[in-house]
């Protein structure tokens, strides 16, 4: 992963190719990104209130949201149909373990994404591609 300021250089130099772009194509591109950039607050809140996986889905995780949804469903059968809550306990931690640090980095995950968005963004503007 990359730094803020990175991340911030990397914003920085895009917004500088979206300036340069003719009025059509940057349109274009703002139509693209309506529909592609997503909320850093967004995601935290789904991260704050589902142990589903539910962020993951949001940003397009599909390994890492189906990982965290199985991890969860697997605990809450463990505790609810079996007398398993030892590993029904380890399974929710293990989530929780995982989910802190994204958590934690929330503007940093969001705002990566949003540039990988944006550059697909731009290359569709600049080509035309629907």
């Amino acid at each position: 992963m990359f730094s803020e300021k990175e991340l911030n250089l990397e914003t920085s130099d895009l917004r500088h190719q979206i300036a340069a772009l003719s009025t059509t194509e940057q349109e274009r591109y703002h139509r693209f990104a309506a529909a592609s950039l997503k909320s850093p607050a967004t995601y935290a809140l789904l991260n704050w209130l589902f142990l589903l996986g539910a962020h993951h889905f949001y940003l397009h995780r599909w390994v890492r949201a189906f990982s965290n949804l199985t991890l969860t469903a697997v605990a809450f059968y463990l505790l609810i149909t079996q007398d398993a809550r030892t590993y029904a306990g380890i399974l929710f931690l293990a989530v929780a373990i995982i989910e802190v640090p994204q958590l934690l980095n929330y503007e940093h995950i969001v705002h990566a994404f949003n540039i990988r968005a944006m550059r697909t963004c731009l290359k569709r503007a600049q080509k035309h591609l629907p």
